[in-house]
């Protein structure tokens, strides 16, 4: 999580996010991606400043674990002084144990992404699905969860001024916005009007740029 410090651009780890699109097909089959055409809706993962802090957390929580398909699982959620934006504790379950930055208690409205890649992890660990280093295997977690409609949300909470700048998540902000593009141009649909952020509709172009750039490239050049 970048706070003030600078953030990383371009596609430095796009070879990974490949691998890893490639590993989700094979572990999940086309046919179960395809069930994921939904993505998070913006309302049900909205927190406002007048909403119980650990109440709505556990709604947006609840809201996250039904979008992943995992009905037997239970999200405890706490907040702690901590380096990373979250932190989750992968056992058996039923229940997982998942802990917040301090500082979403006053940014609320970025709650829901920091929940969205943390529950995926719950998600690739049921599916033992892992990439062996940390580094590739929290690309994994934000790819994955990305292509399969939450990712949005982590796009959205990139903000960067003369001053400050945001970034949650591994990958930087234009290869979120290709894992969206590809997404979108499977599905058909359009996630830069859930945008808030002016940021993230530039990095998301730059994104779509790159991923229709993949189709004008052989050997898919020459398909139909």
């Amino acid at each position: 999580m970048a706070n003030g410090g600078p953030v990383e651009h371009g596609f430095p780890h796009l070879e990974t996010v490949r691998a890893a699109v490639t590993a989700l097909y094979r572990r999940l089959s086309y046919d179960t991606v395809r069930t994921f055409s939904a993505s998070v809706a913006p309302v049900d993962v909205a927190f406002c400043d007048t909403d119980d802090l650990y109440l709505g957390t556990q709604r947006v929580a609840h809201e996250l674990v039904r979008h992943y398909r995992l009905p037997d699982a239970r999200m405890i959620v706490s907040f702690r002084e901590m380096t990373h934006a979250a932190n989750v504790e992968l056992t058996a379950g039923p229940e997982y144990f998942i802990e917040l930055n301090d500082r979403f208690r006053t940014h609320r409205r970025d709650i829901g992404a920091a929940l969205a890649h943390e529950v995926m992890h719950v998600y690739l660990h049921r599916l033992d699905l892992a990439f062996p280093s940390t580094r590739d295997n929290e690309i994994l977690t934000d790819t994955a969860t990305t292509y399969l409609g939450a990712g949005w949300l982590l796009l959205d909470a990139y903000r960067e001024d003369a001053a400050t700048s945001q970034k949650l998540g591994y990958l930087t902000p234009e290869e979120f916005g290709y894992v969206l593009a590809k997404r979108a141009l499977l599905f058909g649909e359009d996630p830069s009007v859930w945008f808030t952020s002016p940021q993230a509709y530039t990095a998301y172009g730059k994104g779509l740029a790159r991923a229709r750039r993949d189709g004008q490239q052989p050997p898919l050049t020459a398909a139909g």
